[in-house]
């Protein structure tokens, strides 16, 4: 899984686990400044397409339209007539429309709309931003969750223009997997001439985003009030990490592994370790981070991050949360 970064910017002093792109000291202060640290200050055109047959012959492609990037003439992508571009600037309109602030420029304090970061990726063709809900959630008023909306647009028809909400977990990302029905937390369309225009129908995600930080707080302070000793899990990880059959030790790496997280993991505090948030914490950041990668290919960073967020860290996760909810 690359990560097809061709510019970017993130706020706040944060390093991005790739190291690309630039770090901000702070937050974004106006639409000029997030187009431009992004790498966003662009505009795309629409031309029309002709093909030169080896004749020399020339037809044209009525049905068809190329999508160019105008400050380096880069072809993005050949689209039907349908196809409606949004540019890069209209990212941050939709989002100061959608969360309904008039100015995003600040003369005093920080912006009103918290960009975390801007992308563009895979050479243009894909642009997101990235800024922090005014919101957060704690996890039985000891563990912090924050929210961001992630605002997506493509220029080949490989992703709808759309905003999706999603939590982070601010010690660490071992919590990212206990997201449920995300589809529920997206607003998407099709590349056509309102599609920037659809704020009041948008406006259901944020509304579904916040029912969905409640629904995530219940599911989380569910687990946290509900005690769960060690030998509640050993019985977790031998019923769903049994070890390799003839294995003679009490239990395999991965159950020692995982039942040594519990016990003594600095991100798992003594007021959550004997709990079922606790225990989830423990598998979730065995498989995450004890996980070893083959040299060759893609990154470890980028490796890991797939296999967290679709690999089969994120199975397990999503099996020990099930595990944790039922028993």
């Amino acid at each position: 899984m690359a990560h097809e970064v061709e510019s970017m910017f993130s706020a706040n002093r944060v390093v991005p686990w790739h190291g690309l792109g630039s770090v901000l000291p702070g937050y974004p202060n106006s639409r000029e400044e997030v187009l431009t640290a992004a790498g966003l200050d662009w505009q795309v055109g629409e031309f029309p397409i002709t093909v030169e047959l080896p004749d020399g012959t020339k037809i044209d492609a009525p049905d068809k339209k190329g999508i160019v990037r105008i400050t380096d003439s880069s072809l993005l992508s050949i689209m039907g007539q349908g196809y409606t571009p949004i540019q890069p600037y209209e990212l941050i309109d939709f989002a100061l429309a959608l969360l309904d602030v008039d100015e995003f420029r600040a003369s005093d304090g920080p912006p009103p709309i918290l960009f975390e970061s801007g992308l563009s990726l895979s050479e243009g063709r894909v642009n997101v931003l990235t800024c922090k809900v005014p919101t957060d959630i704690r996890v039985g008023t000891i563990d912090p969750v924050e929210l961001y909306l992630v605002f997506v647009n493509s220029h080949d028809g490989s992703l709808r223009f759309g905003v999706h909400a999603t939590p982070i977990r601010v010690v660490c990302m071992n919590t990212l997997n206990a997201s449920f029905k995300t589809a529920q937390q997206s607003w998407s369309c099709k590349h056509t001439p309102g599609a920037t225009n659809s704020i009041s129908e948008a406006r259901r995600t944020l509304n579904l985003t916040w029912l969905y930080a409640e629904a995530f707080q219940r599911e989380m302070d569910a687990l946290l009030e509900q005690e769960y000793t060690r030998r509640d899990f050993e019985k977790l990880v031998r019923d769903l990490f049994p070890k390799p059959a003839g294995e003679r030790a009490p239990f395999s790496k991965e159950q020692y592994g995982m039942l040594g997280l519990l016990e003594s993991s600095p991100t798992i505090g003594d007021d959550i370790r004997q709990t079922k948030y606790g225990a989830f914490n423990a598998v979730t950041e065995w498989w995450d981070w004890q996980t070893r990668f083959n040299a060759g290919g893609p990154s470890v960073e980028e490796k890991r991050t797939a296999h967290v967020l679709f690999g089969k860290a994120k199975s397990h996760a999503d099996k020990a949360f099930a595990y944790l909810s039922r028993s």
